[in-house]
């Protein structure tokens, strides 16, 4: 699973990430998890290091940290940022 390769362009600012999808010019601006999701799903790690970047980062349960993977995945999916 992976981040959408073409006409999607982002960068880090801090500890923000701004994107824009040029297939319809939409703007996101994730942080907090969504953004260690993010820059993990940029090299291409997979479900299980998603949800360890997650408890790593925040020292959170990891039946938590999996629920809110799988939310923020079902998010950029329903974008039609990811693919797989």
């Amino acid at each position: 699973m992976r981040l959408r390769t073409n006409d999607l362009d982002w960068k880090q600012v801090d500890d923000e990430i701004i994107a824009l999808d040029r297939r319809d010019a939409s703007y996101l601006t994730i942080n907090g998890s969504g953004s260690v999701l993010w820059r993990r799903l940029a090299e291409d790690a997979s479900h299980p290091e998603l949800v360890t970047a997650l408890v790593d980062a925040y020292e959170i349960d990891p039946v938590q940290a999996r629920a809110d993977t799988d939310a923020f995945l079902a998010e950029l999916a329903q974008k039609g940022l990811l693919e797989e």
